[in-house]
């Protein structure tokens, strides 16, 4: 038997947003602004007499889904939590997928030197640190996506240093919310004051080092188009050191320490 658990979310929402959170993994302000974003979008529509789920159900399925990993959650699992058929699951679960891919290049851009975001950016960085550094205005990192399994082909290229199979996910990110949210991401590069993504690379196994990775990043490979002669990012030691890329200094090779 199925007993939908989905008239629950209104409520949590009103009432218990931690509980809304728990379920979807976002907030109810989020969820909302995502709705909005993806229910105009041609897949939620067709010529069939079998009526799609409402959007923001299909949503909601699409959410807890993504918001849980292995055991935790099954497309069986799911479909007992939202009342609906396994197969209904599966295709809600694709059709918000391909809503929010083909959103891409509205959220996934990177910043003009001469845009707001990035003079938001100058302001933090000066306000927090000093003039000199306020042209620092992206911040670069990676960090591994955990794969549920050894994969077939090649599997152990993905064994990373920490002993699990992943993928090497390289970021960046406008500098205002690196110190609150950069810990949490992988390889990405964003503008702190709205979350926006201004690069990210993907599809190297996880044994690969991140410099490696890096290079194969639009900002990496563009970086004087986009970053100009006076702009950089800032990156951890395990980055090449460079006009713009400024990383901790290193100690000397073969020194000892006093």
């Amino acid at each position: 038997m199925k007993a939908s658990q989905l008239p629950l979310l209104k409520h949590f929402a009103d009432h218990h947003p931690h509980l809304f959170h728990q379920r979807v993994r976002v907030n109810p302000d989020i969820f909302d602004d995502i709705l909005d974003q993806i229910s105009g979008h041609l897949i939620f529509s067709n010529q069939s007499h079998n009526f799609q789920l409402p959007v923001a159900i299909q949503l909601a399925i699409f959410l807890n889904c993504a918001g849980h990993y292995r055991n935790a959650i099954s497309p069986e699992y799911i479909a007992q939590w939202a009342g609906v058929s396994t197969g209904s699951v599966i295709n809600c679960t694709n059709h918000v997928m391909i809503s929010i891919l083909d959103q891409h290049d509205t959220f996934m851009q990177f910043p003009a030197l001469d845009s707001e975001d990035v003079a938001i950016s100058r302001a933090y960085t000066q306000e927090h640190s000093c003039p000199e550094w306020h042209n620092g205005i992206l911040a670069a990192d990676g960090s591994a996506l955990r794969l549920h399994a050894k994969p077939t082909l090649h599997g152990e290229t993905f064994f990373d240093h920490k002993s699990k199979y992943s993928l090497n996910f390289q970021v960046s990110i406008l500098i205002c919310l690196f110190l609150v949210i950069f810990a949490h991401l992988p390889q990405l590069v964003i503008l702190p004051h709205n979350l926006l993504i201004a690069d990210y690379g993907i599809g190297f196994p996880g044994s690969v080092h991140d410099a490696y990775a890096f290079q194969y990043t639009q900002t990496s490979r563009e970086h004087v188009e986009l970053l100009g002669d006076w702009h950089w990012i800032w990156a951890d030691s395990a980055y090449p050191f460079e006009p713009w890329c400024v990383v901790p200094f290193k100690k000397p090779r073969g020194s000892v320490d006093t």
